[in-house]
């Protein structure tokens, strides 16, 4: 216990100076210094640096020098919306959606039908279901328990200011978001992490394993299984923005798709991403 109040002090006091900050100034120079301080941590700059060797194995150290730096100021950004969640959810003006794109989630809330909305940790993560929340859409999520207790209490307290119920991942949670979705409750997910269970398939040209599970439930209970994303753009405006719903078929061209639609994504902002991730093992 003693280490992990340790572990947590420098991130105290980060949050606790940038509280004096207007939020926009806050998400700034939370960029700023994790675009500083990232790229030193050895665990960090070498698990990115893996990734990145995979993906594009031709691409220069200075130009992942240069990935690594910009990327670390985009999960700076990111991690610090989260922790001040309450006011990033009231912050409309800075996100920017097509109300018609969710014409398909209203037409199945109305008529009592589940939603599960699909996503990846790139960009601004929130922003999906701070839309969502502005139309009356409030989803619930799954998250990951954090091994320190200090945080865990603040990353769990942040995340249900996006909405509940909020999941751990677990047969509990599990058993949960099945009772949600068959309620006809709305459920956002992100598909981006390696899993044991699940099969291979291709995501930016390397076989990495993903679940199979959030297909399985999209044809079991009949749910809208759609893609959205927040993309961050300049001015630091947020575009949201919702594919298609994924239409039934198999569950393996169903959950291909999925990888393919974030994909795209990826392909198109791949320092918004979050490449720690061990996505390929």
């Amino acid at each position: 216990m003693l280490r992990q109040f340790l572990e947590i002090i420098p991130f105290y006091l980060l949050i606790t100076i940038l509280k004096i900050l207007p939020f926009e100034k806050r998400v700034y120079w939370g960029g700023q210094l994790c675009k500083f301080i990232l790229p030193w941590v050895s665990k960090f700059y070498k698990r990115v640096d893996f990734n990145l060797r995979i993906v594009y194995p031709n691409m220069s150290y200075r130009k992942r020098e240069e990935f690594i730096k910009e990327n670390s100021k985009m999960i700076g950004k990111s991690f610090i919306e989260l922790m001040f969640n309450k006011e990033f959810q009231k912050r409309s003006h800075k996100i920017k959606y097509k109300k018609k794109e969710l014409n398909p989630l209203i037409e199945a809330k109305n008529s009592g039908r589940p939603i599960i909305v699909i996503s990846g940790h790139i960009g601004s993560w929130e922003a999906v279901r701070a839309v969502l929340n502005d139309n009356g859409l409030t989803s619930g999520a799954l998250y990951q328990r954090n091994r320190n207790m200090f945080y865990e209490r603040l990353h769990l307290s942040a995340i249900k200011e996006g909405g509940e119920p909020i999941l751990e991942v677990g047969t509990s949670g599990t058993r949960k978001m099945i009772s949600l979705i068959r309620s006809g409750g709305v459920i956002a997910l992100m598909i981006d992490q390696a899993v044991k269970e699940g099969n291979y398939f291709q995501f930016l040209g390397k076989p990495a394993k993903t679940s199979t599970s959030i297909a399985e439930m999209t044809l079991k209970y009949n749910a809208l299984l759609i893609p959205a994303y927040g993309i961050r753009t300049d001015g630091d405006f947020i575009e949201v923005s919702f594919d298609k719903p994924i239409k039934p078929d198999t569950v393996y061209s169903m959950t291909k798709n999925m990888n393919i639609s974030l994909e795209r994504r990826v392909n198109a902002h791949p320092t918004q991403w979050y490449w720690p991730h061990r996505r390929w093992k």
